[in-house]
């Protein structure tokens, strides 16, 4: 299976990243291709409503930025990761942007016509708080009606609050991410 991680933390190295990079491990482990794009790294602007990407004869966005390796890379992609740290409740702005630019595809579902159709998604989240209080509950809803809506399957979550240690001192939480990772 081919697995493009979305990652949309701001640090590199930290608890987000390092939560999935174990949920990669446990992938590669079991023979899966992976890619990981962080998206902090690269140019993606918001999407501007104009409309064009959806044209006839439209060729894509009209942007001029690194929008179109991301879509190549999710196109490509049998399972989708959204690796975030939660922020207000939400997705970062680097990979909210990214998402909104999915526009450009074809995503609907029930008209037969879905660049999403068949792919799988998962949400690797860390927070501030305990996994049990984490308040995943409305991104978690969001993101399995995006689902629903585009005709790919929704996964479940992987995550760890970060209030008592870092995700890198939970031996318990990178065994699990590690395992749902082979599990795909």
């Amino acid at each position: 299976m081919n697995i493009c991680a979305l990652f949309g933390g701001p640090h590199a190295k930290g608890n987000t990243a390092t939560l999935l990079e174990e949920v990669l491990k446990g992938a590669n482990s079991t023979g899966h291709e992976t890619k990981r794009l962080d998206l902090k790294d690269m140019d993606i602007q918001p999407c501007k409503g104009c409309l064009a990407c959806k044209k006839p004869h439209a060729t894509g966005c009209v942007q001029k930025d690194d929008m179109p390796q991301v879509l190549a890379a999710v196109r490509e992609a049998d399972l989708l990761i959204f690796a975030t740290p939660m922020y207000w409740w939400n997705l970062t702005g680097p990979l909210k942007n990214a998402v909104d630019r999915f526009f450009a595809l074809p995503f609907n579902a029930v008209s037969g016509e879905s660049a999403f159709a068949g792919k799988k998604l998962l949400l690797v989240m860390t927070s501030g708080q305990p996994s049990a209080s984490d308040g995943r509950e409305g991104l978690e809803l969001i993101l399995k009606k995006m689902c629903s809506f585009t005709g790919m399957q929704w996964c479940g979550v992987v995550t760890a609050g970060t209030n008592a240690a870092p995700v890198s001192q939970q031996p318990d939480v990178l065994l699990a991410a590690r395992q749902t990772g082979a599990a795909l």
